[in-house]
């Protein structure tokens, strides 16, 4: 959410964090150049996560 509001992250982020940030404000980034590109007005970005039961 941090990354696609804009907000800095935590200062006592670990660097696993820190890195997981910057990859999804990239993401976020490209994700919005690539709907422009095809004329999508509002895209959501969904990050897949694996769950265990």
């Amino acid at each position: 959410m941090l990354a696609t509001t804009g907000k800095p992250l935590n200062k006592d982020a670990t660097e696993e964090e820190k890195k997981f940030y910057e990859e999804c404000k990239h993401d976020y980034k490209v994700m919005h150049e690539t709907a422009k590109k095809h004329g999508i007005k509002n895209p959501i970005l969904e990050i897949p996560m694996e769950v265990d039961f």
